[in-house]
């Protein structure tokens, strides 16, 4: 890496490199938050790796050196030592959610907090990386974890920062196994503006008993079609996905204890409370009562 570049942070020195194997990342979450307001951050260099999604917004970031805009739905990866800044649009404030890591514990070695890190970067085995930056869609399975990893981090929980952990480590996984191509054009990003559509349809009818027939004709695409779409683009074929986003909607749902778990399964869409349970307990791994008892003991504990 050119040091020139940098010049406006002083000389940082020779980048050490860490080469990681996949089954080596075992994550350690070091700050997460969800803000509003503009996204305006001067040029500025970090000391670990960071995430930042784009909730809503749009605007200009510069990551050494070179300009990109950056909207909706964007997820992008800010490495130690590259100096980044933003420029949010002026026409609305917007929010995003930042997430702070490094790869493992140690990783690198530091004796004297962050601060006193020198100049490194990770690299990994088998030719992986993680892009810089990815279009996301609404209800992305990794927009998804990037909310949990708020929620649970911020909470007082004993497990919050061990969980924070496991879906940080499913993100990044997920960031390293797609294939390396450059940002989506043409076919690829209709291909994702047809699934994120679906997506915003499955959560507003959430309470309606969907099936294949419904989403074909909200798409407008064959049986065949729809499967390969929408489990190339998102990883799951579209009635599993369904279901995910009524647990995920349950679980908002479950944490108002005025609500019965019968209204609760009515709202969500399924068939009934035996149904929600079983399809809650295949998806959670724990029933929708036990999963109330846990958030409001955990609750009661803060």
């Amino acid at each position: 890496m050119k040091v020139e570049r940098r010049a406006p942070f002083g000389p940082l020195g020779r980048f050490r490199n860490h080469l990681l194997r996949p089954e080596e990342i075992h994550p350690v979450v070091r700050i997460s938050h969800r803000l509003a307001g503009f996204l305006a951050i001067p040029p500025r260099i970090i000391f670990d790796h960071e995430l930042v999604l784009i909730v809503t917004g749009s605007g200009h970031w510069t990551l050494d050196g070179m300009r990109r805009p950056y909207a909706m739905h964007d997820l992008l990866f800010i490495p130690p030592f590259v100096p980044h800044s933003f420029e949010a649009d002026d026409r609305a404030a917007g929010e995003h959610i930042a997430v702070h890591f490094d790869f493992a514990p140690g990783l690198p070695k530091v004796s004297a907090g962050l601060d006193r890190r020198g100049p490194y970067q990770v690299r990994f085995t088998h030719g992986l990386s993680l892009v810089a930056q990815r279009r996301l869609f609404s209800g992305h399975r990794i927009a998804r974890a990037l909310n949990d990893i708020v929620a649970v981090h911020g909470s007082s929980a004993v497990l919050g920062p061990a969980q924070a952990s496991a879906h940080l480590a499913g993100v990044l996984l997920a960031l390293l196994a797609e294939p390396r191509q450059p940002r989506p054009g043409g076919a690829a990003r209709r291909d994702q503006t047809r699934v994120q559509a679906m997506v915003e349809f499955m959560a507003e009818n959430l309470s309606r008993p969907l099936d294949h027939r419904a989403l074909e004709k909200s798409s407008g695409l064959s049986p065949s079609r729809l499967q390969a779409l929408f489990r190339n683009v998102t990883g799951y074929p579209p009635l599993d996905y369904l279901r995910r986003l009524r647990v995920e909607e349950a679980r908002r749902l479950l944490a108002d204890n005025r609500l019965s778990v019968k209204e609760i399964a009515a709202r969500t869409g399924f068939r009934d409370a035996s149904h929600f349970s079983k399809v809650f307990r295949r998806v959670d791994g724990l029933s929708p009562a036990h999963y109330r008892d846990a958030l409001l003991a955990g609750r009661q504990e803060k």
